[in-house]
């Protein structure tokens, strides 16, 4: 026993992660071959390490990161997620691992900036987009008149051009990043613009789960959570004009889109996620159940279907459409003036 643990710390203290692993290999080989004895916590050994390299969003990889992310704490003890009297069935996700959400939609200086870097490398955008709701705003308004496609492929763009690995692949080997999407009706063939390979461990941008989305909006501090009937940062729900004023651009308070984080964050210090534009996420449209797929750990919605979702409401929208349980959706190549997304990563 005490010659086994000798050679488990050994093993255990090898820096490099190929390493350890062969010499765990052969340490198991050695133990049902019997030349080495009381092997019997051998699994507990080798989950240690699975649990090691658990994902932990760490704050200071995202230091030039071009969106100016924040880390979302994991949660491991299952997130409540919608409310029956605003989007049925309210239901149970299982855990959300951590990532890094954009503290900000995507503007339209940043969309355009990547946009023409990836028309010179072999991209192809449904949408041009537009500064904010009229076109002719600023390029700190939210980009908007994309649709959900363009958004996607935006992501894999942004990704290629800041050395990051994408996540939106032609093909289940993850060789070929999606680079390009069109108008066409829907096509849900694996690997085509509706239905990518999504490598979901890539470190690059992508667009929020449904979950990931209502889970950064209603966080306070891992314990507690915003309701679902409140805009998202709100001190009331959304009957109250006052409270969700200040967080949240609406049809009452503006008649176009304003630029991006001039109105009060939310707890995590994320702005803008009730109000302004609404934001694309990756979820098929569906009816919520209180089963799976949307009770999975990291739920990534319903089978593919004929439209995507929305979040968080937007300057066109009555105030009671602010809330962060609230959803809608639409055809993916559906552009409109009040439509636009932010992106989360996993760095």
């Amino acid at each position: 026993m005490h010659f086994y643990l000798k050679v488990v710390t050994w093993v255990w203290c090898a820096s490099d992660n190929h390493i350890k692993t062969r010499l765990f290999a052969i340490l198991f080989l050695l133990c049902t071959l019997s030349v080495i004895g009381d092997c019997h916590s051998w699994g507990k050994f080798w989950e240690i390490e699975k649990d090691k390299n658990a994902y932990i969003c760490e704050p200071s990889r995202l230091t030039n990161d071009i969106l100016g992310m924040t880390c979302i704490p994991a949660n491991t003890t299952g997130f409540l997620m919608g409310d029956v009297t605003i989007a049925p069935q309210a239901h149970t996700v299982a855990s959300i691992t951590a990532f890094a959400l954009a503290k900000y939609e995507v503007q339209y200086g940043d969309w355009i900036t990547v946009r023409t870097w990836a028309m010179s490398n072999g991209y192809a955008f449904a949408d041009t987009g537009q500064q904010g709701s009229t076109g002719a705003l600023t390029n700190q308004d939210p980009v908007t008149a994309i649709g959900w496609r363009s958004a996607m492929l935006w992501c894999n763009a942004a990704s290629e051009k800041q050395g990051l690995t994408p996540v939106y692949y032609t093909d289940a080997s993850f060789t070929s990043p999606l680079r390009i999407v069109d108008g066409n009706p829907i096509d849900t063939t694996p690997g085509h613009e509706d239905n990518p390979y999504v490598k979901w461990s890539a470190n690059g941008y992508r667009l929020p789960t449904e979950a990931e989305w209502e889970y950064a909006a209603r966080y306070i501090d891992g314990v507690s959570y915003t309701p679902a009937s409140y805009a998202s940062g709100a001190s009331a729900d959304t009957a109250n004009s006052v409270a969700t004023g200040l967080v949240a651009w609406y049809s009452v308070n503006t008649a176009t889109t304003q630029p991006v984080g001039t109105k009060a964050a939310n707890a995590l210090g994320i702005f803008d996620m009730s109000g302004n534009v609404a934001e694309w996420v990756w979820d098929w449209g569906g009816a919520y159940t209180t089963a799976s797929p949307f009770t999975d750990a990291d739920t990534q919605g319903p089978p593919p279907g004929v439209q995507r979702i929305t979040r968080g409401g937007s300057i066109s929208m009555a105030i009671g459409n602010l809330a962060t349980a609230s959803r809608y959706s639409f055809y993916p190549w559906l552009t409109t003036s009040d439509r636009g997304f932010r992106a989360v990563r996993r760095p």
